[in-house]
């Protein structure tokens, strides 16, 4: 299905549309406008953001960290993490489920975490997805990073750093508009309250409402996110940031199912009613920072986040009839669900010289305590060993409008931690750090040792289902260490290799009874090279790697158990590859953004000899994105632009598991984009035509 979506933004004081017919626009008259639209795009960043800890620029970091610019997902009119963020980076690719609620991105061969202002916060069915209108970069970490974490999947994470204060007077709007009913408007209030930098405010806001490809789906949302950064002295700079987001919609994910394979169906087929219930969405987060200069370069850094999110809704499911292969047979559950996080963290950093030597050094301690509960309890009534409570329909001829009157009440969509299917799980965790960059030879060697030792534990359990039996955490305490090593051959070129390690706490049943207690092990050896080209204008980076998943619970055999199922924390996932990226403006006018990642990830040990050597789960073994923007700077064409792009994937395997029945590989995946822009003075204009080939495109699982 083709997609148009327009963007329009301005600088200024007031600001009115009207829409002129179907996927156009015009924009009235306006005041007092200040310059928004430029001819150069940052598609390019040199550092990282202050949210890593770390003060080393990107090229010669010790590891692949590829960032994202707001610039970029405005060129593209990206409107949050759904909309092809992963695009820009290689080998990262979302994975949907219940896609209008959060994104699941996976890279080198498993999801990888997601973080906000340098905090992990993530948690089951969220965070919300990361709308546009609050990010101002988003940093993808490939590997594990010792200096961020160490409880987790060695693949890596992605950093969603929000808009602050900028110090200046710059208030913009937006306004989209596209296919499918989109309407969107934003404004970015960005000023000063007290002058000389002492207290320093900003105001994002955003609302939109929008339809979907398929019928009876349509989804809106509300962003209300103020901060302010206080300077109270020279050397202290305080930060608060609080967001607001409110989401509602008639069904998390669009799925489909058919006993007849791929687009078998129509594409505009949805299985969901508008009858039954829309779930809603309040996510709140408070993010509040203190920075300290101590001395020198010597900076004390303290963060802390709450983040409370909270589900109103259900959900479906369905069996086909045995009877009637084209009959899919709907029950209802409830959906009730919400989340807490704390997050702390404290560090110093600094430098220290020895002689010819310096060290960057970075020490401090992480707290993290992030719950979540819900209630998935089933709409159900069995009469006669048979469900009484489903609502059947005909894939190949949906009729919508199931009656009110046999759905359930109000009073059944509540979270009872009585329920069956209530679900209390958490993580929590204690780590100190330390780490020393050390850098010699005028810089032209770096020599980062750094070790954390963790403490935590994790829990996930249906307490109803076991009645007295209590919850036992998983607990693990480990010492991590990081190895880097960057050589810079000259000013524009270096070359890095990384080692480090990462582990989560698990637990199962051994044999006779026994209690495993061996914590997830992963492990990361990276090499690369990075080059800045033509004074820094664009930079390429490339980088093999081999990731080694340990300690992975697979079943024993029970005929050495009497019978009696056991596991065995014998599994192992193996992940090797090479990833390229390409960014910048390669001539002027021209920026590109190109990369391309093989991933080899697969079993290779399993006590199922039947799953060795089978692909990870959510793997995609080519990853290729290509991005072009060309923006004319003289002559009558001056200030227009015309943008391309593509996403290939192939080699894909569901997200399901290695364990599944069927044959878990999905169709190769090449979506297609193009647009046109204008880019004055005072506004910009972006049109984007979106699947321009106006392909099927499949994900998820068979």
């Amino acid at each position: 299905m083709k997609r148009i979506t327009i963007g329009a933004a301005l600088l200024t004081s007031m600001l009115s549309f009207a829409q002129e017919k179907k996927d156009t626009i015009k924009s009235n008259d306006i005041e007092e406008v200040i310059v928004n639209g430029r001819y150069y795009q940052k598609y390019k960043l040199n550092e990282v953001s202050g949210s890593l800890r770390i003060q080393t620029p990107i090229l010669e970091l010790p590891q692949n960290v590829q960032s994202v610019s707001s610039q970029v997902l405005s060129d593209q009119i990206t409107l949050n993490m759904s909309e092809g963020i992963v695009r820009n980076v290689s080998g990262a690719r979302k994975v949907e489920h219940w896609d209008n609620v959060y994104s699941n991105v996976y890279m080198r061969g498993a999801s990888i975490a997601t973080f906000m202002n340098g905090m992990n916060v993530s948690s089951t069915w969220g965070p919300i997805n990361p709308d546009a209108s609050i990010i101002d970069r988003i940093e993808f970490v490939k590997g594990p990073a010792g200096f961020m974490g160490s409880m987790g999947d060695p693949a890596g994470f992605y950093n969603v750093v929000t808009k602050k204060p900028t110090g200046k007077f710059a208030n913009s709007v937006r306004f989209t508009t596209g296919s499918y009913n989109l309407f969107r408007g934003e404004a970015d209030l960005d000023g000063v309250l007290v002058k000389d930098g002492v207290l320093d405010y900003r105001i994002n806001l955003m609302g939109s409402s929008n339809k979907s490809w398929v019928e009876n789906d349509k989804t809106s949302k509300i962003i209300v996110a103020p901060s302010i950064t206080f300077r109270p002295t020279k050397t202290t700079t305080f930060t608060a940031q609080y967001n607001y987001q409110y989401l509602k919609f008639n069904q998390p994910g669009a799925y489909l199912m058919s006993n007849d394979g791929y687009a078998s169906l129509n594409v505009h087929t949805n299985f969901n009613d508008p009858n039954f219930k829309q779930t809603e969405v309040k996510d709140q987060s408070l993010f509040l920072s203190l920075d300290q200069k101590l001395f020198k370069d010597w900076v004390w850094s303290t963060q802390y986040a709450y983040m409370d999110l909270n589900y109103d809704g259900g959900s479906w499911w369905g069996t086909f009839d045995p009877a009637n292969k084209n009959i899919l047979n709907r029950t209802l559950s409830n959906w009730q669900a919400k989340g807490k996080n704390h997050i702390f963290q404290t560090y110093v950093r600094g430098t220290l010289n020895t002689g010819n030597i310096v060290h960057k050094i970075i020490a401090g301690f992480d707290y993290g305590d992030r719950r979540y509960e819900a209630d998935f309890s089933s709409y159900s009534k069995i009469v006669d060993d048979k469900e009484t409570l489903q609502f059947p329909i005909d894939i190949y001829n949906v009729n919508y409008g199931v009656d009110p009157t046999r759905l359930p009440s109000s009073d059944f969509y509540t979270l009872n931690t009585s329920a069956p299917f209530y679900n209390d799980q958490g993580v929590k965790y204690t780590s100190y750090y330390a780490q020393d960059q050390i850098e010699m030879f005028d810089n032209k060697l770096r020599l980062t040792l750094a070790g954390r030792y963790t403490s935590g534990k994790t829990y996930s359990a249906y307490p109803n289902l076991s009645p007295g039996t209590p919850i036992v955490p998983d607990t693990a305490g480990e010492f991590t260490p990081r190895v880097g090593v960057s050589y810079s051959i000259n000013e524009n070129f270096s070359a890095y290799g990384i080692y480090d390690k990462t582990f989560v706490p698990q637990s199962a049943t051994g044999i006779n009874n026994t209690k495993i207690t061996d914590p997830f092990k992963g492990q990361n050896i990276e090499f690369g090279l990075k080059k800045d080209w033509f004074g820094g204008k664009w930079n390429s980076t490339f980088s093999v790697y081999e990731i080694r998943r340990k300690n992975i619970l697979v079943s024993g055999p029970i005929a050495e158990n009497g019978g009696n199922p056991f596991q065995v924390a014998t599994g192992e996932q193996r992940a090797r590859g090479f990833e390229s990226d390409i960014k910048g403006e390669i001539i002027k006018g021209l920026n590109i953004i190109i990369n391309y990642a093989y991933t080899d990830a697969k079993t290779i040990k399993d006590s199922e000899p039947a799953n060795i050597g089978i692909q990870s789960p959510g793997n995609a073994k080519n990853v290729q994105n290509t991005w072009i923007n060309y923006r004319f700077e003289n002559g009558m064409m001056k200030g227009f632009g015309i943008s391309a792009g593509y996403q290939y994937q192939g080699g894909r395997q569901s997200w399901y598991g290695v364990n599944a029945k069927k044959d878990q590989s999905l169709p190769d995946y090449f979506d297609t984009n193009f647009g046109i822009s204008y880019v004055a003075k005072k506004f910009d204009v972006n049109l984007m035509l979106n699947n321009v080939l106006n392909r099927a495109l499949y994900s998820g699982y068979r």
